[in-house]
């Protein structure tokens, strides 16, 4: 488990009471005071901070230039405003999957499709063993109707009971570039299965994107895949973190996150103190912990959370883009839901996913590592005893794909360098490997080998002095 640097604090006190592990801190200067030590800050260093250095694109205003936000958003109509809030909280409330308990254990499709006969059925499943039937209506205001309308009924004197069906496909993607658009969320996110929901959340006040939303597959193979393959994905200059969302506890306000996540963060600052000293002009915080690796190397962001939606919303507004430094922090919203804690610990967990994406548990073996470990008589034996096989099939397939046939399933020699190498090897001793060894007669000694000739051409530089070395060893 990573280690953290943490601060908690309640609303309207200045006293910080650290609950976590406790780290020598590395501040910016001696006696550290933000706000009077505006110029150095400002200034930042060119070493390490190069993107910033005099010069830059991104310097052209100099030490006048307090904030850099990514993305410019243009003020919106409130008829907009408005019409993205509408949007968000339709699809919100469309929920459209009833699941009917209690029924009668005779209950037939048909019987159902009668008992919802004013409504518009688009699926419809019953299960007789469990009298259960899962059924799927037009849209959610039909869903919310039928509920009220059957729930608590007698159906051939049993009391039925009818509500929304709990949903285990629901994902929050997070991290996404505030000006994303609905239709490019949409497109994000269709490739992996049929969309049961997708939106956005919006600001109420300012109708732009918070840099999340919700998606909601038919099916959960969908979800998993959509998670397993846009998690740690790079969108532009952002990571995408996406996680499950239990539906049953989210409600409707609940989708204006508290917590902010703030990165971009300078490497010498290290304690939470220092993080909430540089944004003591908004709101404090009741929980602000900076992100640390096992190795105690610092992650470079933090999270905080508020009290409430609107102090976090303001927060951001104020924080995202500020000088810290030498360096334009980010500050973006969380996913909704989880505490800041929690929201951390998810965080560094999923940074570590993506870093370690497509590695395995140990480092690929490098070519020398592999000949080297033929000098085991039993793996050079299987190695050789499938070349030999494939030499009917044609042993240098893998150099001259279809003059000598099929290329042998040989995984040792799937990287091409590797082959040249190892074949150029037991070319190079052929004359030698004539007499039978430890494992026998030699299989290539049937190849017709052109006098002065190299089938696989010089080998690369390293592995020829390896060549060398295990020449002058049988010698």
């Amino acid at each position: 488990m990573a280690a953290v640097v943490s601060l908690n604090t309640t609303s309207g006190t200045d006293e910080a009471a650290d609950s976590g592990p406790t780290f020598a801190s590395r501040s910016f200067s001696a006696n550290h005071d933000l706000p009077t030590d505006k110029e150095n800050l400002m200034a930042g260093d060119p070493y390490l901070y190069p993107e910033f250095a005099p010069g830059e694109e991104d310097a052209t205003s100099g030490r006048e230039c307090q904030r850099r936000v990514d993305e410019n958003l243009s003020p919106l109509s409130p008829e907009e405003i408005e019409s993205r809030l509408e949007r968000t909280s339709r699809e919100f409330y469309n929920r459209r999957k009833i699941i009917i308990k209690n029924l009668p254990a005779d209950v037939t499709n048909q019987e159902v499709h009668e008992l919802l006969g004013s409504y518009d059925l688009k699926y419809c499943f019953v299960d007789k063993y469990k009298g259960t039937a899962f059924v799927t209506l037009l849209n959610g205001e039909q869903a919310q109707c039928a509920i009220k309308e059957f729930h608590q009924i007698v159906l051939r004197d049993r009391e039925i009971s009818m509500q929304l069906q709990p949903t285990d496909a629901l994902l929050c993607i997070a991290n996404l570039p505030r000006s994303f658009t609905q239709q490019q969320f949409e497109e994000l996110v269709r490739p992996f299965g049929n969309l049961e929901r997708c939106f956005l959340v919006y600001s109420a006040s300012t109708g732009h994107s918070k840099g999340y939303g919700f998606v909601e597959y038919m099916k959960k193979d969908s979800a998993a895949r959509a998670k397993s393959e846009l998690l740690g994905k790079q969108l532009g200059s952002r990571m995408l973190y996406v996680h499950w969302t239990e539906v049953g506890s989210l409600t409707y306000p609940q989708l204006h996150s508290k917590c902010l996540c703030v990165d971009r963060l300078p490497p010498n600052l290290l304690t939470a103190q220092d993080l909430r000293n540089a944004l003591a002009d908004t709101h404090a915080p009741v929980f602000c912990q900076l992100a640390q690796g096992q190795d105690g190397s610092f992650r470079r962001f933090a999270v905080l959370e508020f009290a409430t939606p609107e102090m976090a919303e303001e927060a951001q507004r104020l924080g995202d883009g500020r000088l810290l430094g030498g360096t334009h922090i980010r500050v973006s919203f969380c996913a909704p839901g989880p505490p800041g804690r929690s929201m951390l610990a998810a965080l560094i967990a999923a940074q570590t996913t993506a870093v370690n994406r497509g590695k395995g548990l140990l480092p690929d073996p490098t070519a020398i590592q592999i000949l080297t470990g033929l000098n085991n008589p039993a793996t050079l034996k299987m190695l050789l005893n499938t070349l030999s096989q494939g030499h009917k099939q044609g042993l240098l397939g893998y150099l001259f794909a279809g003059l000598l046939g099929a290329v042998p399933a040989v995984p040792l020699l799937a990287n091409p360098a590797l082959s040249a190498a190892l074949l150029q090897l037991l070319l190079q001793n052929q004359a030698k490997a004539q007499q039978a060894g430890l494992i026998g007669d030699n299989p290539l000694a049937a190849l017709p080998v052109q006098q002065g000739v190299h089938l696989l051409g010089d080998l690369p530089q390293g592995l020829a002095s390896f060549s060398s070395s295990r020449s002058s060893l049988s010698d």
